[in-house]
């Protein structure tokens, strides 16, 4: 059994964690995180002009007794 114990010795030496790749994805391309903090504040202005668009029919649809 000592070539299953090597193998895996070599399996978790290889073993990346999550961190690391994304600090080595970060590292490599800086401007991903500002593209997606910028996606983000797209993303809620959209949420947050969806929310009044309903809002506004709601009290338009109540104003003419619907």
């Amino acid at each position: 059994m000592p070539r299953g114990n090597e193998r895996k010795k070599a399996n978790d030496s290889e073993i990346i964690s999550n961190w690391e790749v994304w600090s080595a994805i970060r590292y490599l391309d800086p401007e991903s995180e500002s593209d997606r903090r910028q996606s983000d504040v797209a993303a809620a202005i959209a949420l947050m002009a969806i929310v009044c668009i309903v809002c506004m029919v709601i009290a338009l649809l109540r104003l003419r007794g619907l």
